[in-house]
């Protein structure tokens, strides 16, 4: 590890020096692309025009190129002879040991998966380079002959957009003699646009389907000629046929013809679908038989057939509720046959999570004899694991404390023969948080706890039966658990048991859900507080004054109800162009409005509303650049006769996920300062508390993060954070804390920071590094507090600068 340490440390080194000079490595004639630049870009996107480059440049930052120089560096380690001779002798290797093996086939496979793996790296390292090389970029020596193909690639793009008319050309002008920008130039001219639209179609029942289905055409007039639109329409009447009905129907038969010729810069489309070469016309399918299989085929040995409104369920012994798969069975005898019916089955048997994989085939029934023609449906599923566990080790870093923790997980499938899924949880673990009633030191908590959570593929919900939302992926989850939280101030117990009914909408079958939405009509909360520091009692009263915050660390019953909806159009990896909303609604204790008494011996009781919306917008920028912003909001009020908010409904600032520069929850409240009274040789010194927690009503915060990729897996982000909380109503011992229409936007602490995060595919470790720019909690006139940051001071614990440690992105 020291050695590998010491590696990247003399490559950065290196960098700073070779990056100021890209051109050391030229040959003499070489010269170095390192910008092209399109111009004269009204209606095309320029994005899509970087993606026509035949020749990418090298980057150069502040006049320097670190990527070419870590490139050159790591060729300084770069032998292909070496790296093939180690091929040969590991192939070798692998000839040896799988002669040796003899029949055992068992073994022989182990041995050549092993080096398979070990030799393809060896061929990935050969053909890319080694590590430092893979980071880094090769020189991008300035190639006419590809300038000249980049120029035909993006006249063959205008062209296909509309732009018949349009110029290309480019200059290029060479700077110290080495370093060569191009700027491409774009004339585009009028674009032709669409004028009129007319239909070959000489089968008329589908000339009548087209027709009928004409409003919802992707061509429309006035709108500039697209190759791409076309090929989408095309695919739209594709589907739209193969769903009612026309099982070989194929895209070959559609065809556009569009006329240009005509005056003025105008595109007529003429709409041609041909009749089978066979002649006569496209043949309609309906499903005559429907066959489900629910486990692996045992040849030789018959299957018991179960026939449940017109589908023929078979198995050796059937496990599945014959009711539960008709709701999620499209394809009915009778039916049209319908590509989307098809995709939507599947999708639903998948969503059960029960069967491993499913597919459905369909057969031709012989030759009709009434002109009616039919298909036969089998559906094939394969059961999954009954039981699947899944284990989790790792060490949380928090308050630059690492902490382990652990959690194990067991699914049990098709518990009771309904596709009822059973989770069991167990999770425990330490974490580091900064002690309340200790200043400014760092202690371990313990966090354990188990959950158990029944999960049922329908709406269960009275006098309504099981077909209740069937196609938007309905499921009733039952849930109980148990957490433990053992504090240096406090230890409590948490018992929960809930409700959730949960559906999804999707764009199309074959997507993802883009909205979720999740109802829980009943949840109940039992807080069982075995122990509560008298420091700690005091400190909350000290900070909480009138609003008596110590009566939510009470051993208490926190009943509620709430609606959660997401919409959600982006990936894992956050690279489309996305939008995502969460809103969360919950009322708490509304029970006793309802005429049900839930007062049980001394336990405390809330009532409150809390409503917490979270938009958030992703903007590719091209080249493994993105643009994204979050605006986050919330309030949370007491209800009826109660005056304090449990405290897990307050909303709270900081961390690493929300203001970065400030420590989790210690943000706020509005522009008072929190404070600590100490004695020193007999006299009060009052001085700032940056370590309290500061729970809030009221919740405002929003960030703005440019992300962009620095070395393969690993990218960086520039961002700035801005946000506070306030309480809801004015306290004359805390002036500053409530929130005020007026003066709220004054008062948004605001910080900035960069990140470096690696892209491991399947996790983003993330490291930001933040510090503030604008306090509002200083005196007026001493906000602006950016000058105290300290580059020396990022890897210890201060008050100005947060060094934060997560997975996947904050937002």
């Amino acid at each position: 590890m020291t050695s590998r340490v010491y590696i990247y440390a003399l490559a950065f080194t290196i960098l700073l020096f070779t990056g100021c000079v890209p051109t050391a490595y030229l040959g003499e004639k070489d010269k170095l692309l390192v910008s092209i630049k399109p111009e004269g870009l009204d209606l095309v996107d320029p994005l899509a025009i970087q993606g026509l480059y035949r020749q990418e440049p090298n980057r150069l930052v502040l006049g320097t190129a670190p990527y070419l120089a870590l490139y050159n560096f790591g060729k300084k380690f770069y032998d292909p002879p070496e790296i093939q001779q180690k091929i040969n002798e590991q192939e070798t290797k692998r000839d040896e040991k799988i002669a040796a093996a003899g029949t055992d086939t068992t073994k022989v496979v182990r041995i050549r998966n092993r080096f398979e793996n070990k030799i393809e790296r060896l061929e990935t390292k050969l053909k890319e380079g080694n590590f430092l090389m893979q980071l880094g970029e090769p020189p991008a020596i300035y190639d006419s002959v590809k300038m000249e193909r980049t120029i035909d690639q993006i006249n063959v793009y205008l062209n296909a957009k509309g732009f018949f008319n349009s110029k290309t050309s480019y200059t290029k002008e060479v700077k110290n003699e080495k370093l060569v920008y191009v700027t491409i130039n774009v004339e585009e001219n009028t674009p032709y646009r669409y004028s009129e639209f007319t239909y070959t179609i000489p089968d008329t029942a589908i000339r009548r389907i087209v027709v009928s289905n004409a409003n919802r055409s992707l061509l429309k007039l006035g709108d500039i000629y697209d190759e791409e639109v076309l090929s989408s329409e095309r695919d739209r009447l594709f589907d739209l046929l193969r769903n009612r009905g026309y099982y070989e129907f194929a895209r070959a038969y559609i065809e556009f013809l569009v006329d240009t010729t005509r005056a003025g810069s105008f595109a007529q489309v003429n709409t041609i679908i041909q009749n089978p070469e066979n002649g006569g016309r496209h043949k309609v399918y309906k499903i005559n038989d429907v066959y489900f299989k629910s486990d692996i085929d045992r040849f030789g040995i018959p299957r018991d057939t179960i026939e449940y409104n017109g589908v023929n369920y078979m198995a050796y012994r059937h496990r599945y509720s014959t009711e539960i798969l008709d709701q999620k069975i499209d394809v009915k005898p009778g039916d049209l046959y319908s590509q989307l019916q098809t995709t939507i089955t599947q999708r639903k048997l998948s969503n059960l999570d029960v069967f491993q994989f499913n597919n459905i085939l369909y057969n031709r029934v012989g030759t009709p004899s009434d002109s009616t023609y039919q298909l036969n449906a089998f559906i094939n599923a394969s059961p999954a694991k009954k039981y699947q566990e899944t284990t989790e080790l790792g060490v949380n870093f928090t308050e630059r404390r690492p902490g382990p923790y652990s959690s194990i997980r067991l699914r049990v499938r098709n518990i009771f023969g309904g596709a009822e899924n059973l989770d069991i949880g167990l999770n425990g673990g330490l974490e580091g948080q900064i002690a309340l009633t200790r200043e400014a030191e760092t202690v371990m908590i313990k966090e354990y706890g188990g959950n158990v959570a029944l999960t049922f593929p329908v709406i269960l919900f009275p006098f309504t039966g099981k077909s209740l939302l069937a196609n938007l992926n309905p499921r009733t989850r039952f849930f109980t658990g148990l957490s433990s939280e053992d504090r240096t101030e406090y230890k409590r117990l948490s018992y929960q048991l809930g409700l959730d009914y949960i559906w999804q909408r999707y764009r199309s079958p074959s997507q993802p859900p883009v909205m979720q939405y999740t109802f829980s009509p009943a949840n109940f909360n039992i807080i069982q507080v075995s122990r509560l520091d008298s420091t700690f009692e005091d400190y909350l009263n000290r900070f909480s004054n009138s609003r008596s915050l110590s009566e939510s660390f009470k051993s208490a019953l926190l009943s509620y109800m709430s609606f959660n909806f997401i919409y959600n159009t982006n990936d894992f990896a956050q690279t489309r162009n996305a939008r995502y909303f969460r809103a969360q609604l919950e009322l708490g204790g509304i029970s006793q409005q309802l005429g049900l008494n839930l007062n049980f011996s001394d336990l405390r009781t809330f009532q409150y509303a809390r409503v917490n919306p979270d938009y958030r917008r992703y903007i590719p920028l091209g080249g493994k650049r993105l643009f994204a912003y979050r605006i986050n909001a919330g309030v949370a009020k007491p209800l009826f006769n109660s005056t304090v908010l449990p405290y897990d409904k307050h909303f709270f600032a900081g961390g690493a996920s929300s203001v970065r520069a400030w420590q989790s929850r210690r943000l706020g409240l509005g522009s008072y300062p929190a404070t600590t009274e100490t004695i020193v040789e007999g006299d009060t010194v009052i001085t700032r508390n940056f370590n309290a927690e500061q729970p809030g009503e009221v919740l405002l915060e929003g960030s703005a993060e440019y992300r962009f990729n620095l070395f393969s897996f690993i990218n960086g982000a520039l961002f700035v954070d801005a946000g506070n909380v306030w309480e809801l109503k004015k306290d004359p011992a805390r002036p500053g804390a409530n929130f005020e229409i007026n003066r709220f936007y004054k008062e948004l602490a605001v910080g900035t920071g960069f990140g470096i995060r690696f892209d491991l595919s399947v996790v983003v470790l993330r490291f930001d590094i933040a510090t503030k720019v604008i306090d509002p909690a200083e005196v007026q006139g001493q906000r602006f507090v950016l000058d105290n940051f300290k580059f020396s001071q990022i890897f210890t614990r201060n008050n100005q600068t947060s060094l934060n440690i997560g997975i996947g992105y904050p937002f």
